[in-house]
């Protein structure tokens, strides 16, 4: 299993993926990659990887694309994948890397939704311990929600229902432990098209919009306990908890049959939906929660910071975040992430990035002159450059999707 590490030589963001058997992750991850160091001209960054895992990924997402192939295969009893993604952005024809994702999805078994071998069982203890440790490191938390299984429970079938206590609910109590963003990931999102055939669940016989669709997934959630405080617990902490739709494949590339079982289609189009928002939304949730932390008059000495760190060389920038962090304000942050994220999950290297992404922030909230911050990136290095344009491309993302769907905010009242 992937050592824990919290810093390297680039920021480094940890990632778990948590969710039983056949929810969908192993065909979410690979779509994931394929878009996101494919398609890299719809954004101003792309992922890169080692070689045997991008041979590993790349093999998934043929065989998924292969109309003639079975779907790829699931995570197997017992097993743990890890993958590290390092994020390369791109300005004025000019990449650096800029940050990096240990992205580790855990077995199925220890959050329900499949059979334990008596070997799994035998291991389950350590293993449990050690998921727990990577909590405590982890940057974002997704827990993985089967589309499928999630919308035959909204249409009453009893196996769908069975589905939401035995896979869904086992993972609150490891959520509950995190002090990171929680983002839902409904997977299949492509299968709640139309009316959703829900009968009175959806109140109307009339096509919904994908809000009106989002919105009865979770208040499907938010109706069981353990859920529903979840939720509440991270809104009075000030923590974020999200529900993002995904879908790896796409409205055109395979239907349902009667049995249950998606074909894919001789012709089909792979169009994903939302595939790479919850890796977009790491960097926002995660500082907006340190930010919720932090005091106004803290807040304007990190701008004060920011500022003065535009004029500086890389090297010189790095330094200069060690002793910020020594002063008032920089101790002001450190105590904020750790309430906000907890103390092993924070670093210098984080503090850096903080502090860039924040001060953009609190330009705009405090109405500062543009043409003063102009100034100043006109002698950042191309690396700060860089850096802004991947920080402000993840932030806009997640102003899209606020926009679209309001109803992904579970910790916002005024979405319901």
């Amino acid at each position: 299993m992937a050592p824990i590490e919290i810093g390297t030589d680039l920021p480094t963001f940890n990632i778990i993926a948590l969710g039983g058997q056949e929810t969908g992750k192993t065909v979410l991850l690979a779509s994931m990659f394929h878009r996101l160091t494919t398609e890299v001209n719809e954004g101003v960054f792309r992922l890169e990887t080692s070689l045997d895992q991008a041979v590993h990924l790349t093999n998934l997402y043929r065989r998924l694309r292969d109309p003639d192939a079975e779907w790829p295969p699931g995570t197997s009893l017992g097993e743990t994948r890890s993958f590290t993604f390092t994020c390369i952005g791109s300005a004025g024809g000019t990449e650096f890397p800029v940050l990096r994702f240990n992205y580790l999805d855990y077995a199925g078994e220890l959050v329900g939704g499949g059979p334990t071998s008596e070997a799994a069982l035998e291991q389950q203890e350590e293993r449990q311990r050690d998921l727990e440790q990577r909590i405590e490191v982890a940057h974002a938390l997704f827990g993985i929600i089967d589309g499928q299984r999630m919308l035959a429970g909204l249409r009453g079938d009893p196996k769908g229902l069975l589905y939401l206590e035995t896979s869904i609910i086992p993972m609150i109590g490891l959520l509950r432990r995190a002090k990171c963003p929680v983002h839902f990931v409904l997977t299949k999102w492509d299968l709640f098209d139309g009316t959703l055939d829900l009968g009175g669940a959806a109140g109307s016989d009339e096509p919904m919009d994908e809000n009106d669709r989002l919105v009865v997934v979770r208040d499907e959630l938010m109706s069981q306990p353990a859920i529903r405080n979840l939720v509440e617990q991270r809104r009075r902490e000030k923590r974020i908890v999200r529900l993002v739709p995904v879908s790896a494949i796409g409205r055109q590339f395979a239907t349902m049959d009667a049995e249950g079982h998606m074909l894919k289609r001789r012709n089909g189009r792979l169009r994903p939906v939302n595939i790479e928002i919850p890796l977009c939304a790491v960097l926002p949730d995660l500082f907006t929660q340190i930010e919720e932390q932090l005091q106004a008059a803290d807040e304007e000495k990190l701008l004060a910071a920011r500022r003065d760190r535009a004029r500086l060389t890389a090297l010189e920038a790095v330094s200069a975040v060690g002793k910020l962090l020594a002063r008032p304000a920089g101790s002001a942050l450190r105590i904020a992430a750790d309430v906000a994220i907890g103390r092993n999950a924070f670093n210098d290297r984080l503090a850096d990035m903080f502090i860039d992404w924040a001060g953009h922030r609190f330009d705009d909230k405090m109405g500062r002159v543009n043409a003063v911050v102009d100034d100043a990136k006109q002698q950042l290095n191309e690396l700060g450059l860089i850096r802004n344009a991947v920080l402000r491309e993840f932030s806009e993302r997640m102003i899209v999707l606020k926009r679209q769907l309001p109803a992904s905010d579970l910790a916002d009242r005024s979405s319901r």
